[in-house]
C-alpha cells in the first residue's frame, strides 16, 4: 500500500504545483489586459489626430485648387484682352 500512497502523494504535489503555476499566470493577466487597453486607447487617439490632420490637408488642397482656378481664369482673361487689343 505504501507505493500507491507515494504515487498518490507525488500526483497531489504535481497538481498543486500546476495549480500554483496556472494561478500565477492568471494573476499576471489583469496587468497585461490593462496595458493592452492603454495601448489601444493611445492608438485610437493617434488615429483621431491623423484623421483631423487629413481633413485639414484636404481643405488646404481644395483651397490651392481654387487659387489655381482663379489664377488660370485671370491669365486667360488677360490673354483674351491682349489678343483683342492686338
Amino acid at each position: 500500500m505504501e507505493p500507491e500512497l507515494e504515487i498518490f502523494r507525488e500526483n497531489v504535489d504535481s497538481w498543486i504545483k500546476q495549480i500554483r503555476r496556472e494561478f500565477a499566470d492568471f494573476s499576471e493577466l489583469p496587468s497585461l489586459v490593462s496595458e493592452n487597453t492603454d495601448n489601444l486607447q493611445h492608438n485610437y487617439e493617434l488615429i483621431y489626430e491623423l484623421k483631423d490632420e487629413i481633413e485639414e490637408l484636404k481643405q488646404e488642397i481644395n483651397a490651392l485648387k481654387l487659387i489655381q482656378i482663379i489664377s488660370l481664369k485671370q491669365k486667360t482673361a488677360q490673354k483674351a484682352e491682349e489678343t483683342q487689343q492686338a
